[in-house]
């Protein structure tokens, strides 16, 4: 059985893997990318590579891979997005980072934080703010990204085509400037 989200356990890292080099992917890479994706979600790898291959062609999308010994272990995508454009509510333009996904045996060893944190400064070195979209459920994605930096800014908020099943969404920022107005939604749910 699958689960939506990477379990919480904070204490469970294991030795992070050496070698792993992350760069931009290009379109050799869409065959390992489509076969991680089908691996993760079902499907045929031949036709996630062939999504992902289009989504490389558009210049708002971004890929960033991590590579092990030649070998593809896991990828990243980033995009810009106009919420308010296309029916969203709340939400401000700019570079927002999606799903990463790992293969299993590379799990819990530091892959996708060093993912997280070049797509980061990726975006970083192109504009001045970072968005990223999360579940308040995903108590191991939040702890990652409030680690890198990122803030909680609203909870209510709708990017089109982002659709979480418990209406739990939490939009978070991270600024080039460390002095960027937000809130602490953590603090507010608990209470």
């Amino acid at each position: 059985m699958h689960t939506l989200f990477a379990p919480y356990q904070p204490d469970a890292h294991g030795v992070p893997l050496a070698g792993v080099t992350i760069r931009e992917a290009d379109a050799d890479d869409v065959a390992f990318t489509g076969a991680l994706t089908a691996s993760r979600e079902g499907g045929d790898p031949a036709e996630w590579a062939a999504q992902h291959a289009r989504r490389l062609d558009n210049d708002c999308q971004a890929l960033l891979v991590a590579e092990h010994e030649g070998v593809i272990i896991a990828y990243g995508w980033l995009a810009y997005l106009t919420p308010g454009a296309d029916g969203g509510r709340d939400a401000p333009d700019g570079w927002y980072l999606s799903g990463v996904v790992v293969a299993p045996p590379f799990r819990r060893r530091g892959v996708g934080r060093r993912l997280t944190r070049a797509r980061v400064e990726w975006v970083l070195e192109r504009d001045s703010s970072v968005f990223y979209v999360v579940s308040a459920s995903n108590l191991a994605s939040r702890t990652l990204h409030a680690e890198l930096g990122f803030r909680e800014v609203t909870d209510d908020f709708v990017v089109p085509g982002v659709v979480f099943t418990k209406a739990d969404g939490i939009l978070c920022r991270l600024d080039a400037r460390p002095d960027a107005d937000v809130i602490d939604l953590a603090a507010r749910r608990h209470s």
